[in-house]
C-alpha cells in the first residue's frame, strides 16, 4: 500500500516526465532545478534553439523557468478556464516580469492512482494532461489566497509549446496571463 507522501512523490515525478517528454519532442532540453533554485519556486529549467523560420524572430535561443504543479483533484473548467490555488507570496513573485520567462504548468492526473499510467509492448499511456500559462500581467492578489485561472485550451502539447510559447517568445513577446 502506498501512503500519501509516496503518492505525492510519484505524482510529482510523473509531472516532470510529462514536461520532459513534451520539451524533448519539441526539440528542447530540460533540467530539474537544484535545491537552491527550487527554493526560489522554479522546478525546471528549459532551453531551446529556435529556427529563424519566422521573419519576425529576434531570438534563436529561448530559456524558460518552469513552475510545475500537479493535482489529482478533478479540474472542471469554469467559463473556459481551470483554476488552481496558490499562496499569495508565490503568486506575487511569479507575476513579476523577469528577463527569463516563467511558464506555469499545471499537470492533471486522474483521482485514482491505478489510472495514472498504463504500459503495453506498443505504448505507454500517461493519463490526463497539463495546462500552461504565463503570469506576467496577472492582477495583484486581493486576499489571503489567490487562484490562477488557466485557459482550458492551453494544453501543454508539442504544437502549443512551439506555436503559442516559443514562437511568440522568439519574436520578443511575453507570455501574458490569460492568453
Amino acid at each position: 500500500m502506498v501512503n500519501k507522501n509516496e503518492l505525492d512523490t510519484i505524482q510529482q515525478n510523473l509531472s516532470y516526465s510529462y514536461l520532459h517528454a513534451v520539451v524533448s519532442r519539441a526539440g528542447g532540453g530540460c533540467v530539474e532545478a537544484t535545491k537552491t533554485i527550487d527554493d526560489m519556486g522554479i522546478d525546471v529549467l528549459t532551453e531551446f534553439e529556435i529556427s529563424t523560420a519566422s521573419k519576425k524572430a529576434m531570438f534563436t535561443s529561448i530559456s524558460l523557468r518552469v513552475q510545475l504543479k500537479s493535482t489529482r483533484r478533478p479540474l472542471k473548467p469554469h467559463t473556459g478556464k481551470v483554476g488552481y490555488p496558490l499562496p499569495v507570496a508565490r503568486y506575487e513573485k511569479y507575476r513579476q516580469p523577469s528577463t527569463t520567462e516563467l511558464l506555469f504548468v499545471l499537470f492533471s492526473l486522474p483521482e485514482d492512482p491505478k489510472e495514472w499510467l498504463s504500459l503495453t509492448p506498443d505504448e505507454m499511456i500517461l493519463r490526463r494532461c497539463a495546462y500552461w500559462t504565463g503570469l506576467v500581467g496577472a492582477p495583484p492578489a486581493t486576499g489571503q489566497s489567490t487562484t490562477i485561472h488557466i485557459p482550458a485550451n492551453n494544453l501543454l502539447t508539442v504544437e502549443q509549446l512551439q506555436q503559442n510559447i516559443l514562437k511568440p517568445l522568439s519574436e520578443g513577446m511575453r507570455l501574458n496571463y490569460g492568453t
